[in-house]
């Protein structure tokens, strides 16, 4: 199965970015102002869309572009919880926030609205934004318990 989010902003402060790297670059002379802008503005259209997909063993989500992707096996997952109204600047602001690695936790918050809190094993914490979230918890905690 298969969920889906799309971050309006992202493609506009790509942009925003991009053009303030040229503006600086002129005013400047310097090339490194468009060149700091050019990856500022990948890294942000690499937040645009997410799509969270469920199977037998696994919750993944997939990111625009693939040079990120979170695999988290179902197995590790002890408990999860729906939020209908996720608050970005509760858990650090709009993209990816955190590391379940380094940190424990991490976020992938892309607009305010229905998100999943996952509780995963190992004291960790991963929340996701997506369409439709509760139809993701759903699904989620359904095979979970089987």
């Amino acid at each position: 199965m298969n969920w889906t989010c799309h971050a309006p902003w992202a493609l506009p402060a790509a942009g925003g970015v991009l053009i303030a790297g040229v503006l600086l670059s002129v005013v400047t002379s310097l090339v490194v102002p468009v060149a700091v802008a050019v990856v500022a503005a990948v890294a942000l259209l690499h937040f645009r869309r997410i799509s969270v997909t469920v199977d037998e063993s696994e919750l993944r989500t997939a990111f625009a572009l693939p040079l990120l992707r979170v695999a988290i096996p179902l197995a590790e997952i002890e408990r999860l919880e729906y939020v209908p109204d996720l608050r970005p600047v509760r858990y650090g602001g709009w993209g990816y926030r955190g590391s379940l690695r380094l940190l424990k936790k991490a976020a992938v918050v892309l607009r305010r609205g229905p998100g999943v809190i996952f509780a995963l094993t190992g004291d960790r914490r991963y929340i996701v934004t997506v369409d439709d979230a509760d139809a993701l918890a759903a699904v989620v905690q359904e095979r979970i318990r089987a």
